[in-house]
Parts: structure tokens; sequence; C-alpha cells
């Protein structure tokens, strides 16, 4: 990976069992930042706001990897003006609304930003049908929860920042059982650090 090759050290464990994704359908990525106590919110506070540096540098460059993306609504109001200034880096991006109604509260942009009422694993296939490869699952708990509940899954890509809080939102909010095998880990920093995991 082409962000590694720039760091001095950053490696913490050997790859293992890492495959290719060259030919494959749609991979579903989860990808997050929590506190070490599995938080994804400082206490009541919207959004990520306690990721480090070197963390929003890292996000900002895998993006760059991925042709689609999926939220839910809440993450979509907090990152609004990020969002929509992004729309021109060739990444669809759908934003999942419970809203009754019209689909569309915010107004869509086809084929760069949608909204969808659509269960995760219709949002999926649909994404398949249109030929997308990569697609990173940006939260926020509720989202991360319902993906993981249909299976839909292929990843989990977390950073851990060296953070306790004992509140906030949890990575997901609905009981949930997935087994998970570790294909990576590493340093974003002296104190970050980088998992990623395989769903088996």
């Amino acid at each position: 990976m082409a962000i590694k090759a720039g760091r001095e050290n950053a490696r913490l464990c050997k790859s293992a069992r890492v495959g290719s994704v060259a030919g494959m359908s749609l991979r579903v990525i989860l990808i997050a930042a929590q506190s070490l106590d599995g938080r994804i919110t400082f206490h009541d506070v919207k959004g990520a706001t306690f990721a480090s540096a070197a963390d929003r540098q890292y996000f900002r460059e895998v993006l760059r990897g991925f042709d689609c993306s999926v939220m839910g609504g809440e993450t979509f109001r907090v990152s609004e003006k990020a969002i929509r200034g992004r729309k021109d880096d060739g990444r669809l991006q759908i934003i999942m609304t419970r809203r009754s109604g019209a689909t569309d509260p915010w107004g869509s942009v086809s084929g760069v930003l949608e909204f969808s009422r659509e269960s995760p694993e219709k949002i999926i296939a649909g994404l398949k049908a249109r030929g997308k490869k990569r697609c990173a699952l940006l939260g926020g708990g509720q989202i991360y929860g319902a993906f993981l509940a249909a299976g839909v899954v292929d990843e989990v890509w977390l950073t851990v920042e060296p953070r306790i809080f004992g509140a906030g939102v949890p990575l997901t909010t609905q009981a949930v059982d997935v087994k998970l095998a570790l294909l990576d880990c590493e340093r974003l920093s002296s104190d970050t650090l980088l998992l990623k995991y395989k769903v088996t």
C-alpha cells in the first residue's frame, strides 16, 4: 500500500492472509476511528472529533482507493460541507436516510451524491450492478451495525486512538456477533494504531 511505503517504522506486525482485490467483485470495507474502549464519538459530541492528525491524513489518502462510499444521515450532516466538496473526486457517495416522504431530503447529484432508504443488502446489490469495486462504509454506529448484521461487510479497518471515554456512540449500536481474522496492524503515529481485519 502506497501510504505505508513512506512511513518509517510503521509496521507493528507482519501481514497475514492479505489478498489482492484485483478482478474481484465489490468489497465492502468498514472504516472507523475509535477510542480504546470502542467509542466512535467523544461522549455526546457528534463525529470523530477526537481523531488524531495522523488518522485524518490517513483517512483522506485511503479514500482515494475507493470508488463508492456509504454513510448514515447523521454522519453526512456533521461533515456535509467536506462531503459536498469531494463531489469531483469520482467517488459515488450514498447517504442512508430514514426520513419519510422523499428519499432526497438534501438534494442529490446522480452518480455523485445520492440518498437511499433501501436496506444494506439492496444498496450493495445496486452498487454491484453499477460495476463498483471498493465501497468504504463510513458510519455511524447504526449503519455499521446494520451492515454487519446483514453480513455484507468484507473487512474492518479500525484506527485505535489512545483515549478512553467511558461514554459515547459505540462502534455498532445493535447486537451482532461477527468473527474477524487479523490481516494487518500498523502505527499511524507513536500512539495510534491501525488494525485491519477480514470478516470470516
